[in-house]
């Protein structure tokens, strides 16, 4: 099983449109690919890319006398297809009992590829970061490190060419083209997306998201960012605190090197950084990111990402602890994947 997600720095920019047009490929060389969900919203490219590809019909989701479309994973493993494709992968149900990564979770353990598709601003590390530089609501959420186990395309259009197809109503009715195009869809803030996007395909969106904020001024002057370098025992984590080092720099913070050691609980000071033993690393850094007040925490990744899925990781455990706080990972580099098929939009691809 395989997961790959279309990342597209705004809506519009053709993540849907490259999504099918691969399951298309993929259908041709006879594989039984089926259309899981699909938002269509009524533009003509997508129901033409769209083809003849199998729709598996929606389960109804009840909520207050209501019925609510949804995808229904039982049926999409009856066809036996092993190719799915599932369009908005941070979608909640109505009744917000489950959100969508969570069903395509379950289409990858039956075994099945899943091609999904998902917005520079629904990732969890970056949302509240996009909401502050578009001036929008946030917006539902998918973890980042869900999307980052798979294969990522970023699928990227340059502002006034994403700006002209919303003029020309290729993405919405006519009603709402004025208003698109005067407020999330300004110049400034689908560049910053985009820069955001790349950033994040880079493995440096927190550098970049903080550069972006302070441009803006909206980082709040009064309380210089702290930002913490979590490391192991068994080194100095010298890739994660240059890291944290770049963060703190960026946004003009200071920066704290924390040690943790699992044992118990006591703490001193030592080679420069604050040495702490705890119960485990997780649960020391977050003791000491809020008594420090720290904006960010910065950690290794030191298992597979198969196996984090499987286990957690400290840096998953970090964000349940600390829903506050930003939460980053300095991980092992690997070589990208290809990219394929071009179509309309810029794309770039990482693992």
């Amino acid at each position: 099983m395989t997961l790959r997600t279309y990342l597209g720095t705004a809506p519009g920019v053709g993540k849907t449109y490259a999504m099918l047009k691969e399951g298309r490929r993929r259908a041709q060389k006879g594989e039984q690919v089926v259309v899981g969900w699909l938002e269509r919203h009524g533009r003509e490219e997508t129901r033409a890319q769209l083809g003849d590809l199998e729709v598996v019909p929606p389960a109804a989701v009840e909520y207050r006398g209501h019925s609510f479309p949804d995808l229904d994973v039982a049926a999409v493993l009856a066809t036996g297809a092993g190719v799915v494709l599932v369009d908005e992968l941070a979608h909640t149900t109505a009744d917000g009992s489950r959100q969508r990564w969570q069903d395509v979770a379950d289409l990858l353990a039956a075994g099945r590829d899943v091609l999904t598709t998902a917005n520079v601003a629904n990732l969890r590390s970056l949302r509240d970061d996009a909401a502050q530089l578009t001036g929008s609501g946030t917006v539902e959420s998918v973890p980042d490190e869900f999307v980052r186990a798979g294969e990522v395309v970023l699928v990227d259009m340059p502002a006034e060419s994403l700006r002209r197809r919303i003029a020309s109503g290729k993405v919405y009715t006519a009603d709402r083209i004025g208003g698109a195009l005067a407020e999330y869809f300004r110049v400034p803030n689908l560049e910053a997306l985009s820069e955001l996007g790349h950033a994040w395909m880079d493995g440096n969106e927190e550098e970049v998201a903080a550069q972006l904020l302070a441009r803006r001024g909206l980082v709040e002057p009064a309380k210089r960012p702290l930002i913490i370098a979590g490391v192991s025992e068994s080194d100095w984590g010298e890739p994660v605190v240059r890291r944290a080092v770049r963060i703190a720099e960026g946004c003009d913070g200071d920066l704290l090197v924390v040690h943790v050691r699992v044992a118990d609980g006591s703490a001193r000071h030592d080679r420069g950084a604050l040495e702490l033993e705890s119960q485990s690393p997780a649960d020391g850094l977050a003791q000491v990111a809020r008594a420090r007040g720290a904006d960010r925490v910065v950690v290794a990744r030191h298992r597979s990402r198969l196996g984090e899925l499987a286990r957690g990781s400290v840096a998953g455990r970090l964000r349940h602890l600390l829903p506050d706080v930003g939460v980053s990972e300095v991980r092992r580099r690997e070589p990208p994947a290809p990219t394929g098929e071009g179509g309309p939009d810029r794309v770039s691809t990482a693992g």
